[in-house]
């Protein structure tokens, strides 16, 4: 707004100098000289604020994140949920495979891990226990062991 405040003024003056001028010389020739040279000063006094108004605009982008950090900043939390919702899934099976062979679990946890961009792993498997079935601890590692492939840390709690 000061930009724009500040041509209005210009223009203003500029328009009342002008005008002064002009009242004052009655000769014909010297006063279309004079209105030309005005003329031409009020077309200054209109494109110099306004370029000056433009260049003190200063455009910085460099704050607001690029198309690239968006779209890298998505697939990761897209790569990130559908980490999440494999190893809810591993461990829902895990539990659902030990009750089909009658091992009640207190719980599992699977931790995921990435390998190249395209793979996951299974890092490793804990299954807690209760006191109560400890003895099911051999058949628990070889049951795991058959499905998924690793041998699973056992917590009795």
């Amino acid at each position: 707004m000061k930009g724009l405040f500040t041509v209005v003024i210009v223009v203003c003056a500029a328009s009342l100098i002008c005008t002064l001028v002009s009242t004052f010389i009655t000769d014909g020739s010297t006063k279309k000289i004079i209105n030309l040279v005005l003329g031409a000063f009020i077309v200054c006094s209109l494109i110099s604020p306004i370029i000056s108004a433009f260049s003190s605009v200063d455009i910085n982008l460099s704050g607001y994140a690029t198309t690239e950090s968006i779209i890298s900043s998505n697939d990761e939390a897209y790569s990130n949920e559908i980490i999440k919702q494999t190893q809810t899934n591993l461990e829902n099976s895990a539990n659902d495979i030990l009750l089909q062979n009658g091992i009640n679990i207190n719980s599992c946890k699977i931790i995921l891990a990435k390998e190249d961009e395209n793979r996951i792993i299974i890092s490793s498997i804990s299954i807690y226990i209760s006191k109560d079935n400890a003895e099911h601890s051999q058949s628990i590692k070889e049951i795991i062991k058959d499905n998924f492939g690793i041998n699973p840390n056992i917590m009795t709690e």
